[in-house]
């Protein structure tokens, strides 16, 4: 039976997007408690503890990507809610281990951790994609990039003070906190309507993609997801690094508090809840590419001046954060709700996003995890945080400036390539 919430689109978007929201809420106390909280004086293998539980969980996470492409693409979609509910409880059960292990074995717990974890946003996105308010609905889910990790690692550090918890208990009291809730968000979205016979006329009907039919759209559509997917590596390296070391950049500079990650956040959610929804109302696919690439050339900048800013003493650290924050996620985040739905419909073709999401994040991963090895694992002495955030800050978003242009270059020889068509 399906939940009846009446005949306004927008009041349905907005459930949706409530429901999606607080089921990847969830998700994020499954993987990013540990990144609220400080290893001081653990070490392992000469290097901080949580400099291998962060590359480790990454390793998980991006292994999970590359199945994920070829399993989402092609996943009946009656399973879904499933696999789910079985991707999160699998997901607790290394936490509750580490919990009664030696710290040697932290670092495989978190790859275990971080491997079913790393399908969660495919399934969640296939409830939302192929609908007329796929951007509104896609905002308020993408926003948990935001806000929902630097909540999670606030109740993390709350449920630590008030219960008097060990570090190595904070990552599965939290999760188990979420599953539950998580269970009952994910049988309410079961019940949710599928997408309407508007929504289809707009945006394509979204079914399970043959291998055959995914190596087509790749192979006519390349010239835009090359770049897109690249643009998409570099933001998930700088978002990655920001999302994960925060706290020791706050620790850095003596402005650490459990209030300090919401207070960062918050403002960036906003911002985002602000502008992304608005693309929902462009139906041309290739006007609403275009727009993404200049918000992700407008991020770009906004990114590099946050670092001069800081570098030149004029923005505090926590200045630093919200504006980078705000610029690498505004591009971040249209991709990953925006750009791959339209990639879809422009290609005219029954089938999901899905598999190029995957594609994209796949790429994103590792190139993050390349990176943050390189970065950490390179400075066995005390680590300056905010230099090393920097400097990838300015390579990364220079590179980011450079393929949006490309983008917008292709994407003009579109249009005039479909105005000539009109004419003739």
């Amino acid at each position: 039976m399906k939940i009846e919430i009446g005949r306004n689109q927008i009041l349905r978007s907005l459930a949706l997007g409530g429901l999606t929201f607080s089921i990847y809420t969830c998700m994020y106390a499954l993987r990013k408690p540990f990144s609220g909280l400080t290893y001081n004086d653990l070490t392992l293998w000469g290097f901080n503890v949580k400099i291998w539980m962060v590359l480790c969980q990454l390793i998980g996470y991006t292994l999970s990507k590359f199945v994920g492409i070829r399993f989402l693409g092609g996943l009946n979609r009656d399973y879904r809610g499933i696999f789910l509910i079985c991707l999160m409880a699998t997901s607790l059960v290394p936490l509750v281990i580490l919990r009664f292990s030696v710290i040697e074995f932290w670092p495989f717990l978190m790859i275990l951790n971080g491997f079913p974890l790393g399908l969660v946003w495919g399934l969640v996105f296939s409830y939302v994609e192929g609908r007329k308010h796929t951007e509104l609905i896609g905002a308020m889910l993408a926003c948990t990039f935001v806000f929902s990790s630097g909540w999670v690692k606030t109740i993390a550090l709350w449920l630590q003070a008030s219960l008097q918890l060990s570090i190595n208990e904070v990552p599965y009291i939290t999760g188990a906190f979420a599953l539950f809730p998580a269970v009952v968000f994910i049988i309410l979205l079961e019940r949710f309507p599928g997408p309407s016979r508007e929504d289809i006329e707009l945006r394509i009907e979204r079914k399970a993609l043959d291998p055959k039919t995914q190596k087509k759209i790749l192979g006519e559509l390349q010239y835009l997801i090359l770049p897109f997917v690249i643009i998409y590596g570099l933001l998930t390296i700088l978002r990655d690094f920001r999302d994960n070391f925060s706290a020791d950049m706050l620790n850095q500079y003596l402005v650490f508090n459990s209030q300090a990650f919401v207070k960062i956040e918050l403002p960036v959610t906003l911002l985002l809840l602000c502008i992304v929804p608005g693309f929902s109302l462009i139906k041309s696919h290739i006007k609403s590419l275009k727009l993404t690439a200049y918000c992700i050339s407008i991020g770009g900048c906004i990114s590099l001046i946050s670092v001069v800013g800081f570098q030149l003493q004029y923005l505090s650290l926590q200045a630093l954060l919200i504006m980078s924050g705000a610029g690498l996620y505004l591009g971040y985040i249209l991709i990953n709700i925006s750009v791959m739905d339209r990639i879809i419909g422009l290609s005219g073709i029954s089938g999901n996003s899905s598999f190029l999401i995957y594609i994209a994040d796949s790429i994103g991963y590792l190139f993050s995890l390349t990176i943050t090895s390189i970065a950490l694992l390179g400075n066995n002495d005390t680590v300056d945080w905010a230099s090393i955030f920097n400097k990838l800050i300015i390579v990364g978003s220079v590179l980011i400036l450079l393929l949006s242009q490309i983008v917008i270059y292709q994407l003009n020889k579109s249009l005039r390539k479909n105005e000539n068509i009109i004419t003739t």
